[in-house]
């Protein structure tokens, strides 16, 4: 290829490079352009849920592994059962009055000394009222609104003597998912 040759296609690549530059920077400045938007407010919220037992001050539940504590049963004699009845609210704080949960209750387990000698069981209540026995898998709770669940405790029949006045611990787990 001849010098000539050479220096045609050479200006012929510059003026191509210079046309795709030119076509590429009017398109940029398309991607530029401004357009003016009102001002958008965010807000957040804190998803929370309390548990109040019968004669007790409401807590809040707010932290994964979280231990509350609430009025134990007293007088129990072997053979016999007892209810309480356990309020869980959902107090999260959105301004929508839309932030739900969707709350799942485990089974309570018991330690200490009665542990094999009483039996316990966890249920909602029909309204307020725990006489009805309807075991939950999963309560829905609409933001500001309750739930009763009722813990019930029986101490055995064959409970011995010796154990009067001992205690337990009744542990149970709540798992929520917030939705809108």
């Amino acid at each position: 290829m001849g010098t000539k040759t050479a220096l045609k296609t050479g200006a012929l690549l510059a003026v191509a490079a210079i046309l795709g530059l030119g076509t590429v920077q009017g398109t940029l400045a398309a991607w530029n352009a401004a357009a003016a938007s009102k001002t958008q407010t965010v807000a957040t919220a804190q998803f929370s849920l309390s548990i109040k037992a019968e004669g007790a001050a409401a807590q809040q539940l707010s932290v994964s592994g979280q231990e509350v504590s609430l009025p134990g049963t007293t007088g129990l004699l072997p053979g016999t059962s007892r209810t309480t009845a356990l309020t869980l609210t959902n107090t999260s704080d959105a301004g929508s009055g839309t932030l739900g949960a969707a709350v799942q209750v485990g089974s309570p387990r018991v330690s200490g000394a009665l542990a094999a000698y009483l039996g316990t069981d966890i249920y909602r209540a029909q309204g307020t009222d725990c006489s009805v026995d309807a075991a939950p898998s999963q309560l829905e709770l609409a933001q500001g609104k309750s739930a009763v669940l009722c813990l019930r405790t029986t101490l055995a029949g064959n409970a011995p003597a010796t154990l009067g006045g001992a205690g337990a611990k009744i542990t149970f787990a709540l798992g929520a998912t917030q939705h809108p």
